[in-house]
């Protein structure tokens, strides 16, 4: 299964999802959160062949939420927080591969 990151143009939220191919990535990221009310024609799709090898057996997209799938988003995508609070980025296992993460001084 191959790995994409999806975004609709213009928008900041982003998501990978694993799809056969870019038209089937496209249509799986119409049905997740984030993009629910996107125009499918305003939904870009590029491979990320580094993300393959996060796929699991009826895994469709990598959860923000989940902070393995995080740090992988983080590390290989580029992926970071709309707004950074730093209480939270303290605790984050991605802190020290995201771009906005600053250590805040004590």
């Amino acid at each position: 299964m191959k790995a994409w990151v999806v975004r609709e143009k213009y928008k900041f939220y982003s998501a990978v999802v694993f799809a056969e191919t870019s038209g089937k990535a496209k249509s799986i990221a119409s049905g997740i959160d984030g993009f629910e009310h996107a125009d499918f024609c305003h939904l870009e799709v590029r491979r990320v062949p580094r993300m393959d090898k996060y796929y699991k057996n009826g895994k469709i997209e990598l959860d923000w939420g989940n902070q393995q799938d995080r740090v992988a988003l983080v590390k290989y995508c580029g992926f970071y927080c709309e707004r950074v609070e730093i209480e939270e980025c303290k605790n984050c296992q991605a802190r020290g591969f995201c771009s906005n993460w600053e250590e805040s001084e004590e």
